[in-house]
């Protein structure tokens, strides 16, 4: 009670932590980090040595045409004819996992095929990436979908 007789309650959230003293910090923090670099001009050679294959096919939903669609770009070794060195393959599969020049080459690639199949201009396209090591080389998959524009659209930006 306070001094006027009333009871005060206090109502603490349980969604939130409670108070608590702040612990000292050190002096020094240290940590590691590791940096991986690679020059794009290295990239872009093995993509040229690339083997592409491509699947997919628009599709009509909704009043509108969608393509769905699947590129396959195998980034062959030195053995195999490209230029990843066989010994560094789990390296190269770390490295281009998150290489954003890698990524932005396979979506890319990915799209040029994309529009090719599809035979009509491609709106905004949307790519999923996966990486995997296979006995050739590194192998990226772009599952792709975009929608597929209008004659009209088409024949006015040509027109």
């Amino acid at each position: 009670m306070d001094a006027l007789g009333y009871t005060v309650r206090v109502k603490v959230p349980r969604d939130r932590p409670g108070l608590r003293k702040a612990a000292p910090t050190p002096l020094i923090n240290r940590r590691q980090l590791e940096l991986w670099a690679c020059s794009d001009y290295l990239i872009r050679q093995m993509f040229e040595a690339a083997d592409v294959m491509s699947e997919g096919a628009p599709r009509s939903e909704r009043g509108s045409t969608t393509y769905y669609g699947t590129t396959s770009i195998v980034l062959p070794t030195i053995s195999a004819g490209g230029h990843i060195p066989d010994d560094e393959l789990d390296n190269s599969l770390s490295l281009l996992r998150r290489d954003p020049h890698a990524r932005v080459r396979a979506i890319r690639v990915a799209w040029r095929e994309a529009a090719v199949r599809a035979g009509a201009p491609l709106g905004q396209l949307r790519a999923e990436l996966a990486f995997s090591v296979t006995s050739h080389g590194v192998k990226i998959d772009v599952d792709v979908e975009a929608e597929q524009l209008e004659q009209s659209t088409r024949s006015r930006s040509t027109g």
